[in-house]
């Protein structure tokens, strides 16, 4: 039995709902730092490892407005 197809509104709708979602998610400040990858290979079966360093602000925090504190 073949799935009836959806309608040009609804695919508009469904579309529209996607954007919505985007728009009204909150953003956060994250910024990669480093990135790491080790890989190993031992009878025939390989090992990778990946390590990513991320720093992330709060969301309410702008980084542009933000007093460093100097140690």
């Amino acid at each position: 039995m073949a799935k009836p197809r959806k309608s040009l509104m609804r695919c508009l709708g469904e579309f529209t709902g996607h954007i919505l979602k985007g728009a009204r998610t909150p953003v956060s400040q994250r910024q990669e730092v480093s990135r790491s990858t080790e890989e190993s290979t031992k009878d025939g079966v390989t090992l990778r490892r990946t390590t990513i360093d991320e720093v992330e602000l709060p969301a309410d925090q702008d980084p542009r407005t933000t007093d460093h504190v100097s140690e």
